[in-house]
């Protein structure tokens, strides 16, 4: 597979971090981080203590709340995600430890660093879930879903498994849909328009969802099936 360097635009640390937060980041972010391999490939089953019936990833977690919830429900399920922002990561840790959840492990930097360890066939499916649009044209390259990402995550995925991505930007919806038929390895599921304008069933929603909602911004949700 072909990895294309990138360099993350923008700041990791937000403004006004609080003591606590750094102080949970730097005492507990251990117990729940994905360290990257010197050579190899990531063996994500033995992160956890059990033997997970499916593998999930989440590419942007936010503060958590899609992972963590889908997380407490599915409790056989192994969730990873990832997310380059310190204040998200802080929050999922608070979720996590104070959820107790064992089935949780997460990767607190640029997603492109991971993917040269995400070994072959390994998930069941890749959420990418409200990305930054980088709606400007100039930009494009920077957007989560692209030619080559997409390449990437049809080898990451199970046959059969589940590239699914939501946003409500008028930019970015119609960008995915350009890349998606220009490609051979997913057919998009939708039949009616239904399909893509209702969340799916047992979907977890968040607060941005719901503020996008509030706001008049219709969400879109499309699945993509691996061929």
């Amino acid at each position: 597979m072909d990895y294309v360097k990138k360099t993350f635009f923008g700041r990791r640390k937000g403004k006004g971090m609080s003591k606590a937060k750094e102080d949970l980041l730097s005492t507990r972010m251990k117990d729940f981080e994905i360290i990257l391999p010197t050579k190899g490939k990531i063996d994500f089953f033995k992160l956890f203590d059990f033997t997970p019936k499916k593998v999930i990833f989440e590419i942007g977690y936010g503060d958590g709340e899609h992972i963590v919830n889908m997380a407490l429900k599915n409790p056989d399920i192994a969730f990873i995600g990832t997310e380059v922002f310190m204040n998200g990561n802080a929050s999922i840790l608070r979720k996590i430890i104070d959820n107790n959840i064992k089935n949780i492990r997460i990767f607190p930097d640029d997603v492109n660093l991971l993917f040269p360890f995400i070994p072959s066939g390994v998930f069941d499916t890749i959420f990418v879930l409200y990305p930054d649009p980088w709606p400007k044209n100039r930009n494009e390259e920077r957007r989560m879903i692209n030619k080559n990402n997409v390449k990437l995550f049809a080898d990451f995925l199970k046959s059969d498994g589940n590239l699914f991505v939501a946003s409500d930007h008028p930019v970015y919806i119609p960008w995915v849909l350009f890349v998606m038929q220009n490609q051979d390895s997913f057919t998009w599921t939708a039949l009616k328009s239904s399909d893509f304008t209702t969340p799916p069933k047992d979907w977890e929603t968040t607060r941005y969802e719901q503020k996008a909602i509030a706001e008049n911004r219709k969400p879109i949700y499309l699945n993509f099936v691996k061929k």
